[in-house]
C-alpha cells in the first residue's frame, strides 16, 4: 500500500470545528508528540508538527491492520522517524514534509523520502540570483535548468524548487542528511518536460557522486497551483507511474482513532496553541 496524502493548514485552522478537532488530536497523539508541538513558536509550525505525527499513524493502521494505540514510533540511529515493525505485518516506510500551507505524507514498503516546497515568486531576489547564491549545491546542468533559455520568472522558480525538492527527497529517503553535501546528489532532467501545475513525471535520473543510481524513482508533481513536491522511492523495478497526492482533513485522519494520551489537559493545550502568533509570510 502506497499513500500520498496532503493536509492544508489554513483549511484545518479555519474549520468551524477546529477547536474540537484539536482537542481530539491531542488525545490521539502520544505525550511526546504533544510536547514537541508545544515547543514551536508559531501556530502553523505547531499544527504541522502535530499533523505530521498523526498522518503516519493513520497510514500505518491501514497498512498493517494494527490498532492505533498499539503502534510504536521511534527514531533510528541517524534520527529518521520509523515505525517499530511487526514480523506479521508488511514493511511500512514513510516520510513527512511541511512547507507553506501543506503537510504531506508518502509511504511505501521500501526506503522513501518526500519534500514539498511552496513556490514563492514574491521574493526580494530573482530565481537566478537565488541559484547564484546557492550554486555550490548544484551541478552545472542543474544551474542551467534554472538560468538558461527564455523563461518567465515563475518558470525559473518552478525549475529551482523542482531541483531542490529532488535533492531533499533523496537525502530524506537515505537519511544521510546535509553532511553528505547537496552537490553530491545531482539530477539529469528531461528537457522536453514542462514542470508546471497539472503535469507530473518520473523521468529524472539520479546520480550520487557522478554514479547513476537506477534503483531510485522520483515522482515529481504539483499539489494545487503553489506547491511543488517530489517523492524518492527505492525499488528493484522502478515504476513510471506518479501517484497523485490526495487532500485529506485532520478530521479524516482522526476517524476511529484511539485515545492514547488520556491524561492530557486538552483545554490547556488548546489555550497554549491559540495564544501562539501566526507565522509571518
Amino acid at each position: 500500500m502506497r499513500v500520498r496524502w496532503a493536509i492544508s493548514l489554513e483549511d484545518t485552522i479555519t474549520s468551524p470545528t477546529f477547536q474540537n478537532i484539536f482537542r481530539r488530536a491531542v488525545l490521539c497523539a502520544s505525550e511526546e508528540d504533544v510536547d514537541q508541538q508545544r515547543r514551536f513558536r508559531f501556530k502553523e509550525d505547531a499544527l504541522a508538527c502535530l499533523i505530521g505525527r498523526l498522518m503516519p499513524r493513520k497510514a500505518a493502521v491501514l497498512h498493517t491492520s494494527n490498532s492505533w494505540s498499539s503502534l510504536e514510533f521511534v527514531r533510528t540511529e541517524i534520527g529518521k522517524p520509523s515505525l517499530v515493525q511487526s514480523s506479521s505485518a508488511p514493511n511500512f516506510e514513510y516520510n513527512v514534509s511541511h512547507h507553506g500551507d501543506l503537510v504531506v505524507l508518502a509511504t511505501g514498503e521500501t526506503r522513501i523520502g518526500v519534500d514539498v516546497m511552496r513556490v514563492d515568486e514574491a521574493r526580494r531576489e530573482t530565481a537566478v540570483e537565488q541559484m547564484d547564491t546557492l550554486k555550490r549545491h548544484f551541478s552545472e546542468e542543474e544551474i542551467q535548468t534554472v538560468k538558461g533559455g527564455e523563461k518567465s520568472e515563475m518558470k525559473r522558480w518552478h525549475a529551482f524548487y523542482r531541483i531542490w525538492c529532488l535533492k531533499e527527497s533523496i537525502l530524506k529517503a537515505t537519511g544521510v542528511g546535509l553532511p553528505d553535501g547537496l552537490h553530491n546528489h545531482t539530477f539529469q532532467m528531461n528537457r522536453n518536460y514542462d514542470h508546471i501545475p497539472g503535469n507530473s513525471t518520473t523521468s529524472s535520473l539520479y546520480f550520487h557522486r557522478s554514479t547513476p543510481q537506477h534503483q531510485w524513482t522520483f515522482e515529481e508533481s504539483f499539489i494545487g497551483e503553489k506547491h511543488c513536491v517530489a517523492v524518492a522511492s527505492e525499488s528493484s523495478s522502478p515504476s513510471e507511474n506518479v501517484i497523485p497526492f490526495e487532500m485529506k482533513s485532520l478530521e479524516e485522519i482522526l476517524k476511529k482513532a484511539d485515545f492514547i494520551n488520556v491524561t492530557a489537559d486538552v483545554d490547556e493545550e488548546l489555550e497554549v496553541f491559540m495564544e501562539k502568533p501566526n507565522k509571518p509570510f
